[in-house]
């Protein structure tokens, strides 16, 4: 593979997975300010809460999902959405203390969120 390939599939990587984190970061810091006893209760993550973040972050990955298929299209933008899934979902199971307060079943759930959402995020882009 071309060195400029391997560069431009790590730029899309890079711009990706900035773009999916840090909307969700700043979803869930608007949506906690704003009611934080929709979050949690006794230090509990709630179940509404935990629909809430997986809608969020299925739009999130989305949004990812074109940032890097725009940087990438020229090359192989394949390569950069297989890439970019396996990161959002990687740093997904290696949060221990999130993945015990969300549970597997959203944990599954937010996985194959990541899964759609860079997909469409590359649809989008495709069209």
């Amino acid at each position: 593979m071309p060195i400029v390939t391997v560069s431009h599939v790590a730029l899309a990587l890079f711009f990706g997975y900035v773009v999916a984190v840090g909307l969700s970061m700043g979803a869930t810091f608007g949506i906690t300010a704003a009611s934080r006893s929709f979050v949690s209760k006794n230090y509990r993550i709630r179940r509404g809460y935990k629909y809430t973040q997986e809608a969020v972050w299925l739009v999130c990955a989305t949004a990812g999902g074109y940032v890097a298929a725009v940087v990438d299209e020229a090359t192989a933008p394949w390569i950069a959405g297989a890439g970019l899934v396996v990161a959002l979902v990687g740093v997904l199971w290696l949060n221990a203390w999130e993945m015990r307060q969300r549970g597997l079943g959203h944990q599954i759930s937010m996985s194959l969120a990541s899964v759609a959402g860079v997909a469409a995020g590359f649809f989008i882009h495709l069209r």
